[in-house]
């Protein structure tokens, strides 16, 4: 799959949608540190939004409606978005791991398969 071909027309507001679920993601402790920015902005450029399209979401979140992608494969990707914005500095804030599971829901797959893509690592949870 690949990703850039999701997100050729944004006609229906996919992409800003897709980079504000990783922006709520990465927020969840308050603050997005430079690894998850770093990985933000990658993402974000491999579905063709700019730096600047990216810091708007990022300061108009909330204007961005959600819109998920259309077939199965694609909110899968997705979820293993959310999971690398969440896992990048190396622990899960159950924080995080409660909004990956409610965006997995919302992108209308069964949250379980947020705890499957991290059982494939090692990643403790930290509790705070």
């Amino acid at each position: 799959m690949d990703l850039l071909s999701i997100f050729q027309s944004d006609s229906d507001g996919v992409r800003k949608s897709y980079v504000k679920n990783l922006i709520t993601i990465a927020m969840a402790d308050g603050q997005i540190d430079d690894d998850e920015w770093q990985l933000l902005t990658e993402l974000g450029k491999l579905m063709g939004l700019t730096e600047e399209e990216i810091i708007k979401v990022r300061d108009n979140q909330e204007f961005i409606t959600f819109h998920p992608p259309r077939n199965y494969d694609d909110r899968v990707q997705q979820i293993r978005d959310l999971v690398a914005i969440m896992t990048i500095d190396g622990e899960i804030n159950e924080k995080e791991l409660a909004l990956c599971k409610k965006i997995s829901l919302k992108l209308d797959i069964l949250p379980q398969i947020v705890d499957q893509i991290i059982k494939k690592t090692s990643f403790t949870i930290n509790k705070e």
